[in-house]
């Protein structure tokens, strides 16, 4: 369960940085990437935190953003025939993943500004080089720990300071333990682990700023599934260790749908049916009582959701998995007679027929 230690990058306001990075008088100031046409300002897709304050959010159109701040810079994503063309934020991706490599020789690339870090193995190195040398609050300097964050409004760096401060006493300097070796009999193991890679997390972040100019958060836990809910709890620039025996406090007030493949139907039935309306409720439910409604595959995997785990590997891949494209067809655009619908579906056919005639050409 907990064997494994797996981080989530995600870069902040990905397709932003990009272009602060092209066009640096945009930088610091409210901003926002919009692509395919320029109907009513274009489809917002990306928004930077100075934006954010204003209210503008992804998926409005680029006037309801001038709306409300009406100085905010739009930039369009570049247009190939027709269709948004991402190449350069997929090329600015490739640089952050051969970053990333370097701390890892297990990195998946998750999309285009998200990437999952397998570091068991590189933290117990580090652990054996360092010869078991304790962690130093101001060592993490932008990390939060789950269970050691509560703020309210004011001073959030002292609260964060005081929390790291605390949970690495408790996993390094706890009266007798403070003496015993970090190894696997240590009795905080896990915790250590954690401590150590949110280390690495530091410096991989520092390293992928340096390299590239980009800003990212990042969620170090122990599989994938936790690591992606703790990498958002905490932005931007920051990094959030959940450890496991924190799980439950996060999913007291953590809403069911917010967990990956639970957005849909089986979070709905989790809701309706068996009154599971945060992911503490569904890990109240016992075994038996989740197959008496699921099938056996399915209820062992919400048991074991429940409970924090996740059995997933981070699997070695540079490339994301696919690569999707849309377009909205909107105002006079919009397919709203069957004659427009049936000249697009043979403009698209021809075109594409055209496509793999010059492929197979050459």
């Amino acid at each position: 369960m907990t064997d494994r230690v797996v981080v989530l990058l995600d870069m902040d306001c990905f397709y932003v940085q990009v272009e602060e990075r092209d066009n640096p008088h945009i930088k610091g100031v409210p901003a926002a990437v919009v692509q395919y046409n320029s109907w009513k300002g274009g489809g917002i897709i990306a928004v930077n935190y100075e934006a954010r304050a204003f209210g503008v959010k992804r998926g409005m159109r680029g006037d309801e953003a001038r709306g409300k701040c009406p100085d905010i810079q739009l930039v369009q994503v570049p247009v190939n025939r027709g269709k948004a063309d991402l190449t350069k934020y997929r090329d600015a991706g490739k640089e952050v993943i051969k970053v990333l490599c370097e701390f890892s020789d297990c990195v998946e690339r998750a999309s285009i500004d998200e990437a999952y870090i397998e570091l068991t193995q590189t933290v117990e190195d580090r652990i054996k080089k360092k010869n078991g040398t304790h962690i130093a609050t101001d060592m993490l300097k932008s990390s939060w720990v789950v269970g050691y964050d509560k703020t309210e409004d004011g001073d959030q760096q002292g609260v964060r300071e005081k929390g790291v401060h605390e949970w690495l006493n408790s996993v390094f300097e706890n009266g007798e333990d403070a003496a015993l070796p970090l190894d696997s009999n240590h009795p905080h193991w896990d915790n250590v682990r954690l401590a150590y890679a949110a280390l690495i997390c530091e410096e991989m972040r520092a390293a992928v700023l340096a390299q590239t100019g980009f800003k990212c958060s990042a969620g170090i836990t122990h599989n994938k599934m936790l690591s992606k809910l703790a990498c958002g709890l905490h932005k931007p620039n920051q990094q959030t260790v959940l450890p496991q025996d924190e799980v439950s406090q996060l999913w007291d007030g953590l809403p069911v749908g917010k967990v990956r493949h639970l957005g849909g139907k089986l979070g709905d039935s989790l809701t309706e049916e068996m009154g599971c309306n945060t992911m503490g409720d569904l890990a109240k439910l016992s075994l038996q009582q989740l197959i008496g409604r699921y099938d056996n595959k399915t209820a062992h995997w919400l048991f074991k959701l429940g409970k924090g785990v996740d059995t997933e590997q981070v699997t070695s891949r540079q490339l994301p998995k696919s690569i999707g494209c849309g377009k909205n067809f909107q105002g006079k655009e919009a397919l709203n007679t069957q004659e427009k619908v049936i000249c697009l579906v043979v403009f698209e056919d021809v075109a594409f027929q055209l496509f793999l005639d010059v492929f197979l050409i050459l």
